[in-house]
């Protein structure tokens, strides 16, 4: 829209340009909007088919992605941020172009999460990217899929997590679950929990999680809750300041 500085006024429309006169007495000058697309002309003119494509592959992918983000819904109630569901949308979005059997509009996320590309690309996404793992946990954990088990050798608490201020205690926990993405449906097997102190001495810790019945493609989680004193118990801290990440994926 631009203003018009004249000694007179100018009202209504030529050619492509609309005049019109504001409440306090300005002039501008604005181009003339396109008519809206109609619902039937935007389904069958060829010239909208790629955003009709891309609306049909990302709508089938906000679809997946509600049942990918309850596949640890207990470790997402606990450390997650605001971006968490925009994110995983994209993630998956972008692991459907993996599907080069079919042509745009008919790529489906099943068959691109069958790709090794597509599978790996989930491994390491964060539910609260505000401490990602890296950032958290200073030494790098082994997970052994044979055990369905992952270690922590010599690890030390206070030395090696980045402790909020207030947080007195830590608590780690495992996951394993299969997604079976085209039927739509999954388990989760959960570890126990393991609790230390931040003072707590050296040791090497063991998560071991059971692998799930299904076959279809198991995901590993890591979560990483931090705690503080409050009275005789503790009390989580706000999940802002805990870590919940994708560490390993294996087909069956």
């Amino acid at each position: 829209m631009v203003k018009i500085i004249a000694p007179f006024l100018i009202k209504g429309t030529i050619g492509d340009m609309n005049f019109v006169v504001t409440a306090d007495g300005n002039n501008y000058a604005r181009l003339r909007r396109e008519p809206p697309v109609s619902s039937l002309e935007f389904r069958t003119n060829p010239k909208y088919e790629c955003i009709r494509n891309h609306g049909k592959e990302f709508g089938q992918c906000t679809k997946k992605s509600v049942l990918f983000r309850q596949l640890a819904v207990q470790f997402n109630r606990v450390a997650k941020e605001g971006s968490f569901a925009g994110r995983a949308n994209k993630l998956l979005f972008e692991i459907l172009q993996e599907d080069t059997s079919e042509e745009r509009g008919k790529r489906t996320l099943s068959a691109a999460l069958k790709t090794n590309k597509g599978k790996e690309a989930l491994v390491g996404f964060e539910s609260n990217k505000l401490r990602a793992l890296q950032q958290v946990l200073k030494i790098k954990e082994e997970w052994h899929q044979q055990s369905q088990t992952l270690t922590l050798t010599n690890f030390n608490p206070q030395n090696q997590l980045d402790w909020p201020d207030q947080a007195t205690q830590v608590q780690l926990t495992i996951a394993t679950a299969n997604w079976d993405c085209e039927n739509e449906t999954f388990e989760t097997n959960y570890s126990d929990t393991i609790v230390l102190d931040k003072e707590a001495a050296t040791q090497t810790i063991k998560l071991t999680t059971v692998s799930p019945q299904a076959k279809q493609l198991h995901l590993t989680y890591l979560c990483i809750c931090f705690a503080k004193k409050d009275t005789f118990n503790y009390k989580l801290l706000h999940r802002k300041y805990n870590t919940a990440t994708i560490i390993a994926q294996h087909t069956p």
